[in-house]
């Protein structure tokens, strides 16, 4: 587990140098996706998160949470870009969020079902 400075605990980090692509894990039962996505930038960009404009300006965060919640497998997955401070961000149906910078836009391409912002 990591303990963010948001206080929200996240399962796992990765970085994959090739693609700038940070990956984060979160439990959908205990953290909301909006939260996931907060902590993930908070532990990202090593800032203090009152510098940035509040999540629910950039995205609708109950619309996030509703659309990425855990699936029945028979749902398909899901996944949300929009772009916060410098970063291009994708959360997916499966409990991961990602962050690239946004001028490589580098995580991987949404599915067809994704939402872009």
């Amino acid at each position: 587990m990591i303990a963010t400075q948001t206080g929200v605990e996240l399962e796992s980090e990765t970085y994959q140098q090739d693609s700038e692509t940070y990956r984060f894990e979160f439990d959908q039962d205990t953290t909301s996706a909006s939260m996931a996505v907060v902590a993930a930038l908070s532990e990202v960009i090593d800032r203090d998160l009152v510098e940035l404009d509040p999540l629910h300006d950039i995205v609708d965060t109950d619309a996030l949470d509703e659309l990425v919640r855990v699936r029945e497998p028979m749902d398909g997955d899901i996944s949300v870009r929009f772009t916060v401070a410098e970063y291009a961000i994708t959360v997916y149906s499966d409990g991961t969020v990602a962050l690239a910078p946004s001028g490589h836009d580098r995580t991987e391409t949404a599915s067809e079902g994704a939402f872009h912002k």
